[in-house]
């Protein structure tokens, strides 16, 4: 269930120049945790930025589509009218859902009880094109303790998948289990899982065969993810299965330090395709795909030192960022967690999934999801090589053309003043006026709708366009778009 949290107040204004509304930002006041910061977290002088695009440099689409990928909260599905409909205007590629035996099985009496869980399937089926299905088996303790029998269990948990997958045809992922500590007391499960996976295949029932993945770790490790395919490849079963590989990503440090050391290095993640292809080429593993089925900048209870109002925008710039790497790789997903955290709310997409009303993060979510299915060439004069700094995600088709900007400093505070300079803009461009359209997620509102700052109409553009310089503080994400337009070019 949702928790009301403070909404700040705010006041639209509209002004009609030259045939063309100009919308002021719907923007509440600084909220009361935001007015307390104290003097020494205060911005330093801007450094100047600019985020320079080549709309001739296409990089071909997307590897996911930004934005379309949910790891929802675990049994939580009974959101507002308003949630619901942001939820399912992402127009999701996949969630992420939960499944645990013994909250669908009364184990005691051993009497099935799938009906429980049909509301929860069926709001994210209807929300998104397929399942991720995380199904905890509880193998252990069921059969090691001896309350059923491995044959038991598996019929069991064969016609419970069967029972779900014939209701929800668009199952077409089980992750088995969640961050296990030890890998050899978890692959017996993961066989286990397996077993039933192909039992349910066999029955070629609608919707996609289920793919079948783990060891879904807590975080990237080798050891434990090399340690479970040294596990998979000396399985001598000649049914195995491995479909994908899944584990978690919150940038922390595992090897030795301060649990926040990794904040500064988001950069880190754009190498795991590369060592997952390694760890499976040294094993004569074939190749699959990566589903980083948890991301976030804030494990656990976690917070930063700035508190709970700059950490809603931490989040949305941390997984923009963290996203930003996995969108330079291929066959690696991440998945955006979560809709409402049920011990942190610096993660939450709404500060209350009754109203709707959204977070930063749900709003940095709607921005990339306003990105067109093609990537061109964006490149950042104060980017570091750890991605500290401003970053710019572009991307086009023939009538529309976006750019994601932002600037993440984990708790430092670096501003910029920075400009987009766009070159090569599609031949539609330079046939009519252009509608300018920007967007922006500043610390000076915790929560509130994603509304244009500004709109405006300027004359055709044969090359290019250079953007105003706009300020860019610590966190802030701001999304420009150019569409054309009959409109009449606005004075200024």
């Amino acid at each position: 269930m949702g928790r009301l949290v403070r909404v700040g107040a705010g006041v639209s204004s509209l002004a009609l120049v030259a045939g063309i509304a100009t919308w002021a930002a719907v923007r509440g006041p600084a909220s009361s945790t935001a007015s307390m910061r104290s003097n020494a977290d205060a911005a330093a002088s801007p450094v100047a930025n600019a985020v320079r695009v080549d709309l001739s440099q296409s990089q071909g689409a997307f590897p996911f589509r930004p934005g379309g990928e949910l790891s929802a909260t675990p049994n939580s599905w009974k959101y507002g009218t308003k949630t619901s409909a942001d939820l399912s205007g992402l127009k999701l590629d996949r969630s992420r859902v939960w499944l645990e035996f013994d909250q669908a099985y009364d184990v005691a009496n051993k009497k099935p009880d799938y009906a429980k869980w049909y509301d929860y399937l069926q709001a994210y089926s209807s929300w998104s094109k397929s399942l991720v299905l995380n199904w905890r088996s509880d193998y252990d303790p069921l059969v090691t303790k001896g309350t059923f029998s491995r044959a038991e269990l598996f019929v069991a948990e064969r016609d419970m998948l069967a029972d779900y997958k014939r209701h929800f045809p668009t199952i077409e992922y089980l992750e088995s289990e969640n961050e296990p500590p030890d890998i050899a007391a978890y692959y017996p499960k993961y066989k286990f899982t397996y077993q039933v996976v192909n039992a349910v295949n066999a029955m070629n029932l609608p919707g996609p065969a289920i793919k079948i993945g783990g060891p879904t770790t807590d975080i990237f490790t080798t050891n434990r993810i090399g340690a479970f395919l040294d596990l998979y490849a000396a399985d001598t079963d000649a049914n195995k299965r491995l479909d994908f590989i899944s584990y978690h990503q919150y940038l922390i440090n595992t090897t030795g330090g301060a649990w926040d050391k990794l904040k500064l290095d988001p950069a880190v993640v754009a190498t795991e395709r590369s060592q997952l292809n390694s760890m499976l080429s040294a094993r004569k593993l074939k190749s699959v795909p990566a589903l980083v089925t948890e991301s976030g900048v804030f494990p656990g209870s976690r917070a930063s030192s700035l508190g709970l109002s700059a950490d809603y925008h931490i989040q949305a710039a941390g997984l923009a960022s963290l996203h930003y790497y996995y969108l330079g790789q291929t066959s690696v997903t991440p998945f955006h967690w979560t809709i409402d955290h049920p011990d942190n709310d610096r993660k939450d997409m709404f500060a209350d999934t009754g109203t709707g009303v959204p977070r930063p993060y749900f709003n940095m979510m709607q921005m990339q999801s306003m990105l067109p299915a093609t990537r061109y060439k964006a490149t950042s004069d104060q980017l570091s090589a750890q991605g500290i700094g401003v970053y710019g995600l572009a991307a086009a088709d023939p009538t529309k053309v976006a750019v994601m900007t932002w600037n993440y400093q984990w708790t430092q505070q670096t501003g910029y003043n920075s400009k987009i300079v766009l070159s090569h803009l599609p031949s539609a461009f330079g046939k009519s006026n252009i509608l300018v359209t920007r967007y922006k997620i500043g610390d000076d509102a915790d929560s509130g709708d994603l509304k244009p700052v500004e709109q405006f109409v300027i004359a055709p553009r044969t090359s290019g366009y250079t953007s105003q310089t706009l300020s860019l503080q610590p966190n802030e994400l701001r999304l420009l778009v150019l569409t054309p337009t009959t409109q009449p070019v606005t004075p200024r």
